[in-house]
């Protein structure tokens, strides 16, 4: 295949992946629950030029710690307007991994045709894209990530070393998942040392120095975190039931699923082709980053769905030396055309498990948004409660009280430098299950809370139990219910 032609196909495989992501994106105005925390630093951004990093909603009034390019950088396009902003950018970022999967395939098998597979099946990931309704930071990430792992492979080039240090400078400043990335170049070197593999020194250099320099800065960026929570802190000063819930338990068949037959079956072949038969240094590289994975996975230290998603994406990548050493091995048979074949045996496998799985997990994730119903109460809030007003909701629903109502909350997400996140989350918990009205005021008046925003969307309680008229005025009465606390406990 000629070099134009692979980029023609490159570049429609990239139009179709984001054209398909943006499709979906647009079905809805709105986004997912946790966004709402991006969407208010990208709108501080256009209008005060810095981000929200002193937060007086936030429960109550509190300091957000964060690295803020991915916001400076999505909010460079609040021309479009915010919400278009906030829904083409985070997309086009993650189909853009489409082209730098082609790099690296192309620089592993040195065969455009079987690096298009590669390029396709990045874009197709399932869990991947169950995101297009996220704006979220690791759309940077990703694309960083293995855009410096292709520049490492050709580090012996003068542009591509420069490169490759650009492009790890600016992971350094995005977010502090860059340490999935170091660990997973810190494993690469001792992979390389265990199977007696040259290791280059500019490799090495770049690595360590990469290191020292993220450690330092996100101390730097952290350290008042570092300070209030000791070593909690890299498991974000999580609630114990939410680390439990949040990070999920690996299972096996629901992980496959979200990942992809395809590129597991094919990607762990080629981890077994590489340790046992050919060892392939810049396959080596890709191990290193899939090994750090499933540490980061396994201590808990990154979320399910993220830990997945690079996860599929290596797999993706590592699955293309498996159709390399597959497609040769039959071209060297009696029956050379088998090798096509397989080739769209595999392509036609893809479409109906990873494909097909995408859209439908795609379009699943828009009954994860904020309904009308949600955000017309929300609306209500704002315009008929005082500024100062203290609103207690769910922990996921604590970004839209700051957004949409633009009133306290008195816990959300975010719960880094909170000192009492475990006991506020239990008591925020058990407002909305409690049956005595005196419990629930004693826990209510201690976050000095105002109103009850109960949408029955999470947990399972259908109804609050304490809700008499005596101390309780049902203020909204629709889908969503408000409650305006009257009485009040010293």
């Amino acid at each position: 295949m000629k070099k134009s032609v692979a980029g023609i196909l490159v570049l429609t495989i990239f139009l179709i992946t984001f054209f398909s992501r943006t499709l979906i994106a647009f079905q809805s105005d709105k986004f997912s629950y946790e966004a709402y925390f991006s969407i208010r630093q990208i709108d501080n951004i256009g209008s005060e030029g810095v981000p929200l990093f002193n937060d007086e909603l936030s429960y109550g009034g509190r300091t957000h710690l964060f690295p803020p390019v991915f916001y400076y950088l999505v909010s460079f396009f609040d021309f479009l307007g915010i919400n278009n902003a906030s829904k083409i950018i985070p997309n086009l970022l993650s189909s853009l991994l489409v082209i730098v999967a082609y790099l690296i395939c192309f620089h592993i098998t040195r065969h455009r045709t079987i690096s298009l597979f590669g390029s396709f099946f990045s874009g197709f990931i399932p869990i991947f894209f169950d995101t297009t309704n996220d704006v979220s930071v690791y759309s940077l990430v990703l694309l960083l990530t293995f855009f410096v792992l292709y520049f490492l492979m050709k580090v012996k080039n003068r542009l591509h070393l420069n490169l490759a240090l650009l492009f790890l400078f600016v992971i350094v400043l995005s977010h502090a998942s860059v340490f999935l990335l170091i660990i997973g170049l810190l494993l690469f070197l001792l992979l390389l040392k265990i199977e007696s593999l040259e290791i280059n020194s500019k490799e090495q250099e770049i690595i360590l120095f990469v290191t020292f320099f993220a450690m330092w800065f996100n101390f730097i960026i952290y350290k008042k975190a570092f300070l209030t929570h000791g070593p909690f802190v890299i498991w974000q000063n999580l609630p114990l039931q939410m680390l439990t819930n949040y990070f999920f338990d690996l299972k096996l068949f629901q992980s496959i699923y979200y990942l992809g037959i395809i590129p597991v079956v094919l990607g762990m072949y080629a981890i077994y082709q590489v340790f046992f038969k050919v060892k392939k240094k810049s396959v080596f590289l890709l191990i290193g980053l899939f090994l750090s994975s499933l540490l980061l996975l396994w201590l808990k230290l990154i979320e399910f769905k993220v830990g997945l998603i690079f996860l599929g994406v290596i797999l993706s990548l590592l699955s293309v030396y498996s159709i390399k050493l597959i497609y040769s091995y039959l071209n060297k048979t009696k029956a050379p055309k088998s090798a096509n074949w397989f080739l769209f045996a595999v392509f036609v496998l893809f479409l109906l498990t990873s494909v097909v799985p995408s859209f439908n997990l795609a379009y699943s994730s828009l009954k994860n948004i904020p309904s009308d119903a949600e955000i017309e109460a929300l609306r209500w809030l704002k315009q008929n409660t005082v500024s100062d007003s203290v609103v207690v909701a769910r922990v996921d629903e604590g970004y839209l009280i700051n957004y949409f109502a633009e009133r306290k909350n008195v816990l959300d997400n975010d719960f880094l430098l909170v000192n009492d996140a475990q006991l506020r989350y239990d008591n925020v918990q058990s407002v909305f299950s409690l049956r005595l009205k005196t419990e629930a005021i004693r826990k209510l008046s201690t976050y000095d809370v105002d109103y009850i925003y109960f949408s029955g969307n999470f947990g399972d309680e259908k109804k609050l139990y304490y809700t008499d008229e005596d101390c309780f005025d049902l203020v909204y009465d629709e889908v969503v219910k408000i409650y305006w606390l009257k009485c009040r406990l010293e």
